[in-house]
């Protein structure tokens, strides 16, 4: 029992210690975005249904013995492997710097293949680990529950997670992170060995009692298919809200290893307590706890302006609700330790359409991130049809009419928040009121009565005919609202990289009309479209920033000789090609944008932005990641020697932390020539960043002051943080007297690509 409880825990720990490893490790390769862990979830749950397949195939199919010398022999050949990548990695486990993607296309197909080619068979092996080992435990300890090792394995994930952003994370490079979890795993790999020989034991001494044992499992009735397919559903629903709200909260912030763990931390809590016992889940509590999370998750979704730390709470809660709802009444349907490895499977294969529809249908279904919405639909959906299900479910003891009048106001009511007229009230509520009023139509009509006949029919075929068409009503109510906001736009698109939309503002002023690009919730760019002012600079790039400050007061621009006047500029990040505006005959800027969905549209001919075509300067656009492209720059002996340097690249609601480090800040001093200017645009809602570049400028002994620009007409509040190896342009008088100290107060360590920490500096 000890063997098999220490291997399963310690599969467990190394299965989510190694996901966040290796997707902060590939995170700075792909631009930063928090797309890369959804990427990386989705091929974790991809090889987790590959691992449960087989797990469920061996166990089923072949002989203990057979299946342990199986199994010991695919482990062997992944400790030689992991082995051999060693003497060509860094580590077993992290990818060669020969294998960063050359550009920025096809970034899902190229993170599946370095997670295949480096984590792919150690992560199979991991995944084997739980439903396989409960299965020879079942088998070698006749009448003891393997349920309760499930909930140890995800104890051991919980650890995992919970440690890895405390704990190793700050600890630990990355380099040494992954040597320290090979070792672990070949560890592990003995335990397997162990439980393998106990298994085998088992076949030999005590077959005939295993034979009797399963005679009599071969009584028992199995699942139906119905069941199978709700366990699928139940599971889908649950790792589609998982993701979504993943999504949701590093959209607002940043993607990094805690907001990515905290959701999944509390989805296998979820786990771990629906698992230990059936009685920890309890519908009395969870169901009204699920509507007052979904009516708060609402209101704070209505609020643009909640603060971070009010988004995060509310969205997890949603997120435990839901998950405790799902997982709970998955425990309820759980089936005889016989059909065990068919139950994992059958969960395992609902996480990852979760995932799939998230990372591939979702992108090119939707142009916003609606599957959040989706998720919280569809959660509530599949409580009806669970309840509905059940003969002693509440639902059927007692009118339901009150009780989904009640979600359905819990579901409208938020959306009336701040509304001036009815009509607009009726607007918003339209999309979320048919569905609530349908849902509480047919619940009626099902449940009336507690001892109808329709009632006590209505398991079976029925529910998944409901299912349907209840997620087609949903689905497609949703998709008119989807629809009808994007009608309000000129564009609308939605990419690896986050979305995007284009819109025309105020359109009845000639004077005063112009067009903005909206990054999520983010505003990258905005311009007039009379000819008379479209070149003027606005929003966060007015005279008075701080890169309109340096652009007008250069001391190049200030020589004799016309020809000495020209400017070399380097912009991290496109935008709408705001900077452009400052060009002068003979100036070079060079901006660099991962996204190609920016890039088309700033540079589109054709489009309604005319920064870049409209610029006397010389433009040029490199597309990839812009630390990727610096370095093959620098590699192959091209220095750019940039007077001006502009790092105005956002993911989310702040800089990519892998360009704030002093790996990433050295690259960009050795791109500058020796009176260059690093230009940083640190505004934001919820980070304070001043003490991290102050940090860094004071390990590269760098001159740095911060301009803060007042907000005007289409020009809005904004603050610059500037970098020089000397004064010779923060110095000049009309720099100078703008430009303040950094004066935040916080202490925080230096970040490196192996280290940084957002807790130390949120607002």
């Amino acid at each position: 029992m000890l063997t098999y409880a220490i291997t399963i825990f310690t599969g467990a720990f190394l299965l989510f210690q190694v996901e966040p490893l290796l997707a902060r490790y590939i995170l700075p390769w792909f631009g930063g975005t928090s797309a890369v862990w959804i990427t990386c979830m989705l091929f974790f749950q991809l090889v987790l249904v590959v691992g449960y397949a087989y797990s469920h195939l061996i166990a089923t199919r072949l002989q203990p013995r057979m299946q342990a010398i199986v199994h010991i022999a695919i482990v062997c050949a992944c400790v030689l492997l992991m082995g051999t990548l060693a003497l060509t990695w860094q580590s077993p486990i992290t990818p060669g710097p020969n294998w960063k993607p050359p550009d920025p296309d096809l970034p899902i197909t190229r993170i599946f293949i370095l997670l295949l080619v480096s984590i792919g068979l150690p992560f199979f092996i991991l995944s084997t680990t739980g439903p396989l080992l409960q299965a020879w435990f079942a088998r070698s300890h006749q009448g003891a529950s393997p349920y309760r090792l499930y909930a140890l394995s995800n104890v051991g994930s919980l650890i995992a997670l919970v440690t890895y952003p405390f704990l190793v994370e700050p600890a630990l490079t990355l380099k040494a992170q992954a040597i320290v979890w090979s070792l672990l795993f070949a560890g592990f790999a003995i335990g397997v060995g162990l439980c393998a020989r106990s298994i085998r034991h088992v076949a030999r001494s005590d077959l005939s009692a295993v034979g009797i044992v399963e005679s009599e499992d071969l009584r028992i009735t199995g699942p139906t298919r119905s069941t199978r397919i709700l366990w699928i559903a139940l599971a889908t629903v649950a790792s589609v809200m998982l993701l979504a709200t993943t999504n949701q909260v590093c959209q607002q912030v940043a993607a990094v290893p805690f907001l990515w763990v905290l959701p999944l931390a509390i989805y296998l809590l979820s786990f771990i307590i629906c698992f230990d016992n059936q009685r920890w889940y309890r519908r009395s509590v969870f169901h009204p706890a699920l509507a007052a999370a979904v009516f708060l998750a609402l209101v704070v979704l209505c609020s643009p302006n909640a603060s971070i730390i009010v988004q995060i709470v509310a969205y997890s809660a949603l997120l435990f609700t839901i998950c405790m709802v799902c997982h709970g009444e998955l425990v309820m349907l759980k089936p005889h330790q016989r059909y065990l490895t068919s139950f994992y499977l059958m969960v395992a294969i609902g996480g990852a359409l979760g995932g799939l529809f998230v990372v591939v249908i979702a992108p090119s279904l939707f142009t916003g991130y609606w599957e959040f919405h989706l998720a919280i639909w569809t959660s509530l959906l599949m409580l009806i049809i669970v309840l509905m299900r059940d003969p002693n479910s509440w639902i059927h003891e007692r009118r339901p009419v009150v009780a989904m009048a009640l979600l359905a106001g819990a579901i409208v009511l938020p959306e009336l928040i701040g509304v001036n007229s009815p009509v607009e009230a009726i607007r918003r509520a339209a999309p979320h009121l048919l569905p609530a009023l349908a849902a509480v139509g047919l619940m009626s009509a099902v449940a009336f009565q507690r001892h109808s006949q329709f009632a006590r029919r209505w398991p079976g075929s029925t529910v998944q005919a409901c299912a349907i068409l209840g997620l087609l009503v949903i689905g497609g109510v949703l998709l008119v609202d989807v629809e009808g906001n994007r009608a309000n736009n000129l564009i609308a698109s939605r990419n690896f990289y986050g979305t995007l939309a284009v819109y025309s503002v105020d359109s009845r002023n000639p004077e005063g009309h112009y067009y903005m690009l909206r990054h999520g919730q983010i505003i990258h760019g905005e311009q007039y479209s009379a000819a008379d002012e479209r070149r003027q600079p606005t929003t966060y790039y007015g005279p008075d920033s701080g890169i309109g400050l340096i652009m007008l007061n250069h001391p190049r621009r200030l020589a004799r000789v016309p020809r000495d006047r020209s400017l070399r500029v380097g912009a991290i990040g496109l935008g709408v090609g705001t900077i452009a505006a400052y060009g002068m005959p003979g100036d070079y800027i060079r901006f660099y944008e991962i996204n190609p969905a920016v890039t088309k549209i700033a540079a589109n001919e054709n489009g309604y932005f005319t920064y870049l075509r409209d610029s006397r300067a010389r433009i040029e656009i490199v597309p990839g990641d812009a630390r990727l492209s610096m370095e093959r720059e620098l590699a192959n002996g091209n220095p750019q020697r940039f007077d001006v340097l502009v790092l105005d690249a956002f993911a989310g609601d702040a800089i990519p932390v892998h360009l704030l480090t002093i790996e990433a800040i050295e690259i960009f001093l050795r791109e500058l020539n020796p009176d260059g200017v690093l230009a940083i645009h640190v505004t934001n809602r919820y980070l304070d960043l001043q003490p991290v570049i102050r940090e860094i400028a004071d390990h590269f002994g760098l001159e740095s002051g911060q301009v803060h620009q007042s907000g005007g007409p289409l020009v809005k509040p904004s603050d610059w943080i500037v970098l020089a190896r000397n004064d010779s342009v923060l110095g000049r008088a009309g720099f100078t007297s703008r430009l303040k100290p950094l004066d935040s107060r916080r202490q925080v360590r230096l970040w490196t690509d192996d280290y940084s920490n957002l807790f130390q500096i949120l607002k």
